[in-house]
């Protein structure tokens, strides 16, 4: 079989391999899908501290193929998403079920070889059955959107309520839609990038604000009547846009913090100063788990899929044959040009 073996930061060869066999325990799965991760285009920039060569892929979906002999719950022939999180199930969070704070987990597609490659071996509790109705495409998305749904169940908005939006990437996106389901007045979509911002309208986005062409506070003000949002949900992960959050909140709101802070954080005095005179709850949001593992997040997004409430096929912008692997991160690490979700697909007849 053919895997896209990482050598180097951002430096992709493809190989030659023996297919895996699955143990007692295990299911072999024959990848369809397998999308490109926010996270996974940091790591190629500096940030990759696993073991190498490495078979990245944490967002991915695909047929069983084989079953170890100790399976007892997925069959072969199964249409499964991958849930790439490994908990130790010994620490106190995994005992008190919360899993996504787990002290000791692993990761496929970091510490064991992930989705960028024909097959993967992965534990029969890994694997989620997407049932006949949704795409391999669609299935490879349930990943980042349980994180969506992560941040915004955590949250709770109440009909109504207005919302800004910060980054309008894939996780802003999907967060959207959660939102717009929950029954959220306006959801005001905030980036620096035009494109983003009219793709954004699409998925529930009823204003959108571009703060490099006006000032954020006032088109907040404006929108809001001068209170202010009910809930800034930052998917960003920018040092401006975290402090931002904190700027544009109304008394008593929420702040939910999503996005990766690759920088430190230093807050300006009126900023710091409205966490506590404003009264705010400030939330932040790891993962996408729950119990039972993987949880709700997992399970409600392949029912709202299913049911046609969530549009994901949309928002893949570029799809790529593994072999086209190397042109497919250099696209989104050196952003070439705009993209939301790309997507690899590591069958040889794709």
């Amino acid at each position: 079989m053919k895997a896209a073996l990482l050598t180097e930061l951002n430096h992709f060869e493809i190989h030659e391999m023996d297919k895996p066999t699955p143990h007692s325990h295990e299911v072999l799965v024959k990848v369809k899908a397998a999308g490109i991760c926010g996270s996974d285009i940091h790591k190629m920039q500096s940030e990759w501290k696993y073991d190498l060569p490495m078979v990245m892929g944490h967002e991915f979906s695909g047929q069983v193929e084989a079953v170890g002999d100790e399976v007892e719950q997925v069959s072969v022939g199964d249409r499964v998403a991958i849930v790439p999180f490994l908990p130790c199930n010994k620490c106190i969070y995994c005992r008190e079920g919360k899993y996504q704070l787990c002290e000791d987990y692993r990761m496929i597609g970091s510490h064991y070889y992930g989705g960028f490659e024909e097959y993967v071996v992965v534990p029969e509790t890994n694997v989620l059955n997407i049932g006949e109705k949704i795409s391999y495409e669609e299935a490879a998305m349930i990943e980042p959107l349980a994180v969506a749904a992560h941040g915004v169940m955590g949250l709770d908005p109440q009909v109504g309520d207005q919302v800004a939006v910060f980054g309008l990437g894939t996780i802003g996106i999907l967060s959207v839609q959660w939102l717009r389901l929950a029954g959220v007045k306006r959801i005001i979509g905030i980036d620096i990038d035009p494109n983003k911002l009219e793709e954004a309208k699409k998925y529930g986005v009823t204003d959108t604000i571009n703060p490099l062409e006006e000032s954020l506070e006032e088109a907040v003000a404006t929108l809001t009547n001068g209170l202010g949002v009910d809930i800034a949900l930052e998917c960003a992960g920018s040092k401006i846009t975290e402090e931002q959050c904190l700027l544009i909140t109304r008394k008593g709101g929420q702040i939910g913090y999503q996005g990766i802070a690759y920088t430190d954080v230093l807050l300006r005095q009126r900023a710091f100063e409205n966490i506590f005179r404003r009264e705010y709850t400030v939330k932040g949001f790891w993962n996408s788990y729950s119990a039972p593992f993987p949880g709700k997040e997992w399970t409600h997004s392949v029912e709202f899929i299913e049911a046609g409430k969530i549009n994901l096929k949309e928002m893949i912008s570029h799809r790529f044959k593994l072999d086209e692997i190397q042109k497919a991160f250099n696209l989104t690490v050196n952003r070439e040009e705009s993209y939301n979700k790309v997507m690899i697909f590591p069958e040889e007849d794709q």
